[in-house]
């Protein structure tokens, strides 16, 4: 497993300033970000998120197309990905209050470099916990399943094999140790044998 350090990550900016474009480059931690696209409009982030998943979605508020609050939450409702809303001063309270139940960082213009260096870092340290949280899933499905093939298979010896749950039960795991394999190969190998 990569420590937090060697992690690389993937930037989307959707904004329209090349010269905030330039300031959110600058900002970001030297080489945590293995991609980094700008889009200049809400329909081609769109489109962008069709193709690619991000971890971090930083939006420069206004846009072309839309302000970007509904884009913004309409995200965060869809990814994981961790996303930045930077708004114009006078309406940042308001976009504030709409955004920050999705998790949203919303900040107000003007912003400096170590302003936005700050907020991707806490979006990162999500990003870290959202990866470490979805791995603990996947390997708990996948010993659930593991689970319910071996209990499937342990009845299928039970019904065809007249034996006990307690020596179907040691009937997989000794076939598991003689042949150096997991329980579910050999719960596999009889589900297949019982099931043609």
């Amino acid at each position: 497993m990569k420590t937090k350090s060697e992690r690389q990550y993937s930037l989307l900016i959707v904004s329209a300033s090349e010269q905030f474009n330039t300031l959110v480059k600058r900002s970001i931690p030297n080489g945590s970000f293995e991609v980094i696209e700008v889009r200049k409009s809400i329909s081609l982030a769109q489109r962008e998120l069709l193709s690619r998943r991000y971890d971090v979605i930083v939006i420069n508020s206004p846009l072309p197309d839309d302000l970007g609050a509904n884009f913004a939450m309409d995200t965060a409702s869809r990814y994981t990905s961790g996303i930045m809303l930077v708004a114009p001063g006078e309406v940042c309270d308001e976009v504030t209050e709409h955004v920050i139940d999705y998790g949203i960082i919303a900040l107000s213009k003007p912003i400096n470099k170590s302003t936005i260096e700050r907020s991707i870092r806490h979006l990162l340290a999500d990003q870290d916990k959202i990866k470490e949280l979805e791995a603990k899933l996947n390997k708990a499905e996948d010993k659930l399943e593991e689970m319910r093939i071996v209990n499937k298979a342990k009845w299928l010896l039970i019904a065809n094999e007249n034996m006990t749950e307690a020596d179907a039960h040691r009937y997989i795991g000794k076939h598991a140790m003689d042949k150096c394999v997991s329980k579910r190969i050999i719960a596999e190998e009889i589900i297949d044998r019982w099931e043609d």
